[in-house]
Parts: C-alpha cells; sequence; structure tokens
C-alpha cells in the first residue's frame, strides 16, 4: 500500500513488491559495494540504455565502485558487467515514465490516450505486473 508519507524510494520499492514474483527490491543507502559486501555478492550487472546516453555517468559510478572498496574498504571491488538494453527502449528513462504518469504525456510528448496517467501508454516500457503500481506511485508523488 501506498502512503503520502512514503519516500519515493519507498513507493518504488512498493510498487514491485508482491507483484513480480522474480523479483526482489531493496532500496539501498551508503556505498552499494558495501550492500553488495554484505550479501556476499560476487558481481554487479548494470543495465544501461546505450553507452552514449549513460556512459559517461556509469564510467563516473564505476571509478566509484572500483576505487571505493580499496581506498575505504581496503578490499578488492566487485567486477561489473553491464547490460545494454534494446535499442528499441534507448529513449526510455525513468524521467518519461515519470512525464507519462504525472503529465499524461506520451513519449512525443502528446497527451496519453486514458487520462492523466495511461496505464496503457505505461505497458509500452514497463511489465504489466508493475504498470498499475508504477503509475500510483508517480502520481501519489
Amino acid at each position: 500500500m501506498l502512503t503520502s508519507n512514503e519516500t519515493n524510494d519507498e513507493k518504488e520499492k512498493n510498487a514491485v513488491a508482491g507483484t513480480c514474483k522474480n523479483v526482489q527490491v531493496e532500496v539501498v543507502t551508503g556505498y552499494i559495494w558495501r550492500y553488495a559486501r554484505k550479501q556476499r555478492a560476487s558481481l554487479f550487472f548494470r543495465g544501461i540504455r546505450t553507452w552514449e546516453a549513460d556512459g559517461a555517468e556509469e564510467r563516473n559510478l564505476q571509478i566509484l565502485n572500483t576505487w571505493g572498496p580499496l581506498l575505504l574498504g581496503r578490499i578488492w571491488p566487485i567486477n561489473t558487467l553491464f547490460l545494454e538494453g534494446d535499442p528499441r527502449f534507448r529513449t526510455v528513462s525513468s524521467t518519461l515514465i515519470r512525464k507519462i504518469c504525472t503529465h499524461g504525456q506520451s513519449r512525443y510528448g502528446k497527451p496519453s490516450e486514458v487520462g492523466d496517467c495511461s496505464v496503457n501508454e505505461l505497458t509500452k516500457f514497463v511489465p504489466r505486473c508493475v504498470a498499475d503500481k508504477v503509475a500510483e506511485a508517480y502520481v501519489k508523488s
């Protein structure tokens, strides 16, 4: 259940929790590599749209996730594999999803077909099992 007292991270976590059985959402504060070590992770997977769209930001995060463990934790960093998304979805971003939900706009900037937040429009970009909850989370934020 989403409440007005929830943070955006809690809303996103609750939007997925219980709707997709093979997905676990953890909201992490602090360094992700510290959390990964506590979970005994041996590999990071990071999803990116394309290197052109996300490369600079991802390279900066990679530096933090490589040097952070060495300098702050005095431990060897966890390897990272980058997964590029399907090129058909390179224009999809959290900003786009938020725009669809809060302004009722499609990726072409046109009003969505079903009121303020079109779940049908969202299912073009997010799995059906979470579309309702994502819409609810963004509309209430």
